[in-house]
């Protein structure tokens, strides 16, 4: 066994940090669509978003533990006036009385392999309701789901997820290409510089990037890794093997 390979199976088994954890999180929890209606706007079931959250955590042995800041909490009443109009036409004020929890928060994310790996992350949560309680409850779930909307930067389609996904992929894609041609650009430098001085060894150089890619043309590589193993490979050959320093 080599010793690379050693090296890559230490590597695969040595444990994950909690940023690490929470990376692996992310991906899973990527996108959760709008599915549910509500006082005239769409939103996430906090259901599917604690779904896709939990199963990373599960997967990876992590925790989060929200906690309220002690002596932070009030409760106050709020009395609204909105101008509103009968079927009559007759214009009139409604009052509405409603109850306003607010408190400061902290989220604290825990590597249950390490428990001195964490990170606490600071948070508010606010909310209003006819009933006390009822506002504390609407508070805590409203805030749970933009925490973790926003600290896993999760998409929130109205509708259509898939058509987020290939809008996303399609974004990769691009940022793919823009690498890979940076590589092939390096290569194509390479390539051009030692048939100056090796014109001889063209067809062999052409045979050995048919190797990589179809017809030897380099220039159509679009993937970074493939790539950038040719030019890595390339170096290697043409370079390092015979004595040659790029210059």
């Amino acid at each position: 066994m080599s010793s690379k390979t050693i090296t890559n199976m230490v590597e695969n088994t040595k444990p994950m940090t909690l940023v690490e954890k929470l990376s692996k999180i992310r991906a899973i929890a990527d996108v959760v669509a709008k599915s549910r209606k509500g006082f005239n706007y769409s939103y996430s079931d906090i259901t599917e978003i604690l779904a896709k959250v939990t199963a990373g955590m599960n997967r990876y042995n992590v925790s989060l533990i929200p906690h309220i800041v002690p002596g932070t909490s009030s409760i106050s009443q709020n009395v609204v006036y909105n101008t509103k109009a009968d079927k009559t036409g007759r214009v009139f004020e409604n009052k509405t009385t409603e109850m306003l929890y607010q408190a400061e928060m902290v989220f604290s994310w825990v590597n249950n392999d390490d428990t001195s790996d964490r990170l606490d992350v600071p948070w508010y949560v606010t909310g209003s309701q006819s009933d006390p309680s009822q506002a504390f409850g609407a508070g805590l779930t409203y805030c749970t789901r933009y925490f973790l909307t926003s600290f896993f930067q999760i998409a929130q389609p109205d509708t259509d997820a898939d058509a987020y996904r290939s809008k996303q992929k399609a974004a990769e894609e691009s940022e793919d290409r823009a690498v890979a041609e940076g590589i092939i650009g390096e290569l194509d430098t390479l390539i051009r510089s030692y048939l100056a001085d090796h014109a001889e060894k063209a067809e062999e150089v052409k045979k050995f990037i048919a190797r990589y890619v179809k017809g030897s043309n380099y220039q159509s590589i679009k993937e970074p890794v493939l790539a950038a193993k040719l030019l890595n490979d390339f170096r290697t050959k043409y370079y390092t093997s015979e004595g040659m320093v790029e210059e």
